[in-house]
């Protein structure tokens, strides 16, 4: 929201207040059916009926760190064995995101703990419950868009070890 010196907000309103015009435009815009409502919640079910609709079979669940300019959130990802842009053996299927505000919260010390990451825990554990896969999530306590991912571990996983030279 832009606030202009000839809008007339005499003083013009601080960041707070700002914030708060900006709620109340948005719950009128929404009221007046001018603007998209927001998705629904991602639910567990849907979201496992989601992974059982993917014909290559899912093997992990994944939660993920991801930013943009507004801040931070969590992107829960269905991993299934099949060649991806990212990974010559698995690929992965979006099944939710997570966002419960802007950086913001940073500056006003209300995180963490980072709710956006606590439900898509509670979120990918019940999923792969259901589905028998594990859940991975390799930063549930900080924001880091560069952790490893589930893959990497499989990686890990499946090369040779080195056995130790005999002489």
């Amino acid at each position: 929201m832009l606030l202009r010196s000839e809008g007339g907000l005499d003083p013009v309103p601080g960041l707070y207040e700002a914030q708060d015009m900006l709620q109340e435009r948005s719950v009128w815009l929404a009221e007046q059916g001018l603007v998209d409502p927001e998705d629904p919640p991602a639910q567990v079910p849907q979201m496992v009926e989601a992974v059982n609709a993917i014909s290559d079979p899912a093997v992990a669940i994944e939660a993920l760190w991801d930013g943009d300019t507004q801040g931070w959130f969590v992107r829960l990802f269905a991993i299934v064995q099949r060649p991806g842009r990212e990974h010559h053996r698995f690929d992965e299927q979006p099944l939710a995101l997570f966002r419960h505000g802007g950086d913001l919260r940073l500056l006003n010390g209300a995180v963490p703990p980072w709710p956006e990451a606590a439900e898509a825990v509670e979120k990918g554990q019940a999923i792969a419950r259901s589905l028998g896969v594990p859940f991975y999530f390799a930063s549930p306590d900080t924001p880091d868009d560069e952790s490893p991912r589930w893959w990497d571990s499989q990686e890990r996983a499946c090369m040779p070890q080195s056995s130790p030279r005999t002489q």
